[in-house]
């Protein structure tokens, strides 16, 4: 079982991860915003983050960029966006900010699952 953190400022789509991840024996961690989820991030130390790009206060590139810089043990925490935003050049900003992958809205949860796990086994 990983502890994941879900940051997503869509409570429905919120909802729907956090009891898909609890269906596949995750420990879900859930945030409303960039901000709650980097403080959970340096708090809670999950697993793996799965974050939104579009969202008040810090979004999901801010996120990732303050979390790499949090130390050497968060460089490696993989990360991988969730977002509607599916164009070449937002997958490639994402990635060259260092994200592990990136899953499109809505979401496929078969793939969302498997995603996970592959990532957890690096």
């Amino acid at each position: 079982m990983a502890r994941i953190l879900c940051i997503d400022d869509e409570a429905a789509i919120r909802r729907l991860i956090v009891e898909e991840l609890r269906d596949a024996g995750h420990e879900p961690i859930e945030a409303a915003d960039g901000e709650t989820g980097l403080a959970l991030i340096a708090s809670q130390r999950p697993d793996l983050v799965l974050c939104d790009i579009s969202m008040p206060k810090l979004d999901g590139y801010q996120v990732l960029e303050r979390m790499r810089a949090l130390g050497p043990d968060f460089r490696l925490m993989p990360f991988v966006y969730l977002s509607a935003m599916a164009e070449p050049r937002q997958v490639t900003a994402g990635k060259r900010l260092g994200a592990d992958d990136y899953i499109t809205k809505p979401i496929a949860f078969e793939e969302l699952v498997a995603t996970i796990e592959r990532r957890l086994r690096r």
